[in-house]
Order: structure tokens, then C-alpha cells, then sequence
């Protein structure tokens, strides 16, 4: 769903920014953490040439340290393409968002990739605990010719013995140009109580969820439209919608599925079609 850019939150956060990592392209091709400042709880190892990859991406996996999110923290990262790299970033494992029962907790991630670059941000999913109570938010600046692929992703887990499930997840997505103009906005926001109602023409059975998005101006969005739909149609235990995003800027999908296992194999389903799109390649499954 959109939202009129006065009821968007800006990106302009005044707690530290706990890890900002800006991506370069050498005379050769290959791109390359050219400058990184990464403190706790983020840890980074070094960039991986992965298989099924175009000739000169940069993998990264960008790890937490501390176990998870936990109330009253708030989490900020900057990731930044330059000229010409591929980046693709993505999480160790799972992110969990522990019970929060004296506050809530935030995390920003601000994107951009400028001209001809190609950004994945595409982290595996957040597991919401009981009484779990997390802000997300991505910002995007969006240059032209550049194309940036992202998602923000949640599933439901209990203890076992446990029949409590998350307080409240909100998401706000955002896309803006170089001077600052909102070109697209995306906003969710869900409580505990939603999804375990399974109530027709909301949930229904879905546990989790997820938005997908595929960014760049003069894509050719009927195409990726239909190839999307395609992939995605008929898929057990999950559903998604796809729709063009205003201002020339690219294609959201929206997915619920029973569970985080299909969340997962429909989030990789999209992300090969869209990776084959724009570059020819499909990437391979990467987590099992």
C-alpha cells in the first residue's frame, strides 16, 4: 500500500549509526568494500564471489553479534553502491526479535546505489517472538540507471510451551531521488492478534509476510510484472500480489504464506526471476 509522502517518517535518525559500508568498482570490474565502519553489534567478514553470480559481485553477510534485537534498542545501517558495483547483501541467519515487555525497538536500514549500480538487500526474515514489538524501516535513494532489490520480511515463533505471539511489527518503506522527492512509500503495520485470527480476506492461515521490491527507473515493469506472477502463481500454502509502484520506479510483491519455510522458497522465487531480468543470471538457493 502507498502512502502520501506527508505521513511518511524521513530517514534522518539522530541515535549512531552503527555500521555504514559504502561498495566501489575497480578498473577490472569486480566491486569491493572500498570504506566501512562497522561496530557492535554488526560484524562483516570479507566479500565472497559467489557461484551463479554476475562476473564481479560482491557478496556480503552482515552478522549480529548479540542474538538478536531486544526492547529499547535502535539498530541503523547505511549501505551505499557506488558508480557501476554489484553488491549483494544479505544476513548470517534469521534475526530474532526477542520479548520486549518494558519497550519496543527500532531498525533502520538506509540504501543507496547510484548510477548503473546494482544493491541487493535482501536479509533472511525476522522471527517475532512473544510480545515481540518492532519498527522497520528501509530508505532508498534511488539514482538514475541504478536497480536495487530489497524485502522485509517476518514470521511468527513460540517457545514451545508457549502460546503468547508478538505485540506489534510495523514497516515503512521508502524510495526517493537524489534531490530528496519521494517517488514511492510503502507502510504496514500488523499486531499480534491479527494473524492467529486466520480471518478470511485478511490472513486467513498466513503467519508470515513479507514485501519484495524491485527498483529502477525505465524497468520494464509490465514484463517483470507478468514474469513475476507467473513464478509466483499456484505456489502451496502461499499467496502474493503484484503491482507496478508509482513514479516510474519499479514493482512491489506482496507475499503471505503458511510459514517461514514458504516464505522462504517464495522470497528466493522472486528474487531469481527478478535476478535473471536484470542481469541473465539466476542465483541459486543459498540457505537451506
Amino acid at each position: 500500500m502507498s502512502a502520501p509522502e506527508s505521513l511518511l517518517l524521513t530517514c534522518s535518525e539522530q541515535a549512531p549509526v552503527q555500521a555504514r559500508i559504502s561498495f566501489s568498482r575497480s578498473p577490472s570490474g569486480a566491486s569491493y568494500i572500498s570504506r566501512q565502519h562497522v561496530g557492535y553489534p554488526f560484524h562483516v567478514g570479507r566479500t565472497l564471489s559467489l557461484p551463479d553470480d554476475p562476473v564481479g559481485m560482491a557478496a556480503l553477510y552482515l552478522q549480529s553479534c548479540s542474538g538478536g534485537i531486544f526492547a529499547g534498542e535502535h539498530l541503523q545501517a547505511h549501505l551505499h553502491a557506488g558508480p557501476g558495483s554489484q553488491v549483494h547483501v544479505s544476513t548470517g541467519a534469521a534475526t530474532v526479535a526477542h520479548s520486549m515487555y518494558e519497550g519496543s525497538a527500532r531498525q533502520t536500514f538506509t540504501l543507496e546505489a547510484e548510477a548503473e549500480a546494482l544493491l541487493e538487500y535482501l536479509p533472511m526474515a525476522t522471527i517475532l517472538f512473544p510480545q515481540a514489538h518492532l519498527h522497520s524501516k528501509v530508505c532508498v535513494t534511488l539514482h538514475p540507471g541504478a536497480r536495487v532489490m530489497l524485502c522485509d520480511a517476518f514470521s511468527l515463533h513460540a517457545p514451545q510451551g508457549d502460546d503468547g505471539v508478538f505485540s506489534r511489527y510495523r514497516a515503512d518503506l521508502e524510495v526517493r531521488c537524489p534531490a530528496g522527492r519521494l517517488l514511492a512509500g510503502d507502510r504496514l503495520a500488523v499486531t499480534g492478534a491479527d494473524l492467529p485470527r486466520h480471518a478470511p480476506g485478511m490472513s486467513d492461515r498466513a503467519l508470515a509476510l513479507a514485501t519484495f521490491m524491485v527498483l529502477g527507473h525505465t524497468l520494464p515493469v509490465d514484463c517483470f510484472k507478468s514474469a513475476l506472477r507467473a513464478t509466483l502463481k499456484g505456489l502451496p500454502d502461499s499467496y502474493a500480489g503484484v503491482s507496478a509502484l508509482p513514479n516510474d520506479c519499479g514493482v512491489s510483491v506482496r507475499m503471505m504464506t503458511t510459514d517461514s519455510v514458504a516464505l522462504r522458497v517464495a522470497l528466493h522465487l522472486a528474487w531469481a526471476c527478478s535476478r535473471r531480468l536484470l542481469t541473465g543470471i539466476e542465483p541459486r538457493m543459498r540457505r537451506k
